[in-house]
């Protein structure tokens, strides 16, 4: 499924999820991203910035363009009318008695139908339940955040509680969801890949006995390895580590150039590791390792790494769970092969 509007709805607590959103985006955007959140005057100027995204704050009488990002300007929220012409209503994204939210996706639903994609970061006391609603019944996608990283549980709840979502997923999931739509295959699929691999790296970490890992995989165009799911991490360190060159020292990029596992029995004593030392100080792990994910025909695909808070060897018993973990996800990372 492709689409041609993606309609963000975040709360102000739910700007900084948006931005991040915004950043994984590809600046070769083909949709339009109109966005009711509780935006300063300056937040336009400075994604636009940030994101390399032609960036602006929404004007009445102006027509909605594929590859733009608008923002609702401060105390207004934007409403589509005929042709994709944006109105501004006189009550901003958080006037709840007056149902912004609402407002706002039904006039998404109307205007682009099946060709919209709704992304709920937190809404209120039930606003956007019916917007929700709207999206769904035009066969539009609604997506929202889940509960343990959405900052406020419960705002998006209504409308998980009324049925009208395709999917919940934390915010990085829905960042690369959004970033690997822009493929051949549809963002539920993406989203499904990536609600796999999180399955078979908390299974890995079940079995290993640490709270710490990531799956990455390669980001051919950038020459670097993408973290696409990952458990354990706080976000600002996420933010940190989130792509790491092919070329670096890091264990995922070593394990990547050799084809091989490579194990960082103590990362303090390990010359290489040096350049990492902070981070892996900040995180609060002392060992790791990193296996090779391969796809169809040998081909390397990813990396699935996992993070321990004191220095360890592996047992043969946890390498071979490894070794079946990446068996495991060989026909997932094929199937994230065929989306490129």
């Amino acid at each position: 499924m492709r689409y041609d509007v993606i309609a963000i709805v975040a709360s102000a607590r739910g700007v900084s999820p948006m931005r991040r959103l915004l950043k994984r985006l590809p600046v070769k955007l083909p949709a339009a991203v109109l966005c009711l959140a509780d935006c300063r005057e300056t937040l336009a100027s400075e994604l636009a910035a940030e994101t390399g995204l032609e960036v602006r704050t929404a004007k009445s009488g102006e027509r909605v363009e594929p590859g733009r990002v608008y923002l609702s300007p401060p105390g207004r929220t934007p409403l589509l009318v005929d042709d994709h012409t944006i109105s501004l209503a006189p009550y901003g994204p958080e006037s709840v008695a007056l149902q912004p939210q609402d407002h706002f996706l039904c006039s998404i639903a109307a205007q682009y139908g099946s060709r919209a994609l709704c992304i709920v970061l937190g809404n209120f006391d039930g606003d956007g339940v019916r917007g929700a609603q709207a999206v769904k019944e035009r066969g539009g996608t609604v997506l929202v955040l889940d509960r343990q990283t959405a900052l406020h549980w419960g705002m998006a709840e209504p409308i998980i509680r009324a049925g009208a979502v395709d999917r919940v997923l934390d915010a990085e999931e829905v960042a690369e969801a959004l970033r690997a739509w822009f493929t051949p295959c549809g963002i539920l699929e993406c989203a499904e890949l990536q609600f796999r691999l999180g399955e078979l790296l908390e299974t890995v970490l079940r079995s290993s006995g640490t709270r710490m890992g990531n799956i990455r995989l390669l980001d051919a165009e950038s020459e670097s390895l993408r973290i696409i799911v990952h458990r354990g991490l706080e976000k600002p360190l996420v933010e940190c580590v989130a792509t790491v060159r092919r070329t670096e020292e890091a264990a995922c990029a070593r394990a990547f150039r050799f084809r091989q596992r490579v194990v960082i029995e103590d990362v303090e004593a390990d010359v290489q590791y040096r350049p990492y030392l902070e981070v892996a100080r900040r995180a609060g792990f002392r060992s790791v390792q990193s296996t090779p994910l391969f796809a169809a025909q040998a081909k390397i695909a990813g990396v699935l790494s996992t993070q321990y808070p004191y220095a360890h060897a592996l047992s043969a018993g946890e390498a071979r769970l490894l070794d079946e973990a990446a068996m495991q996800a060989q026909p997932l990372m094929a199937r994230f092969e065929g989306m490129r």
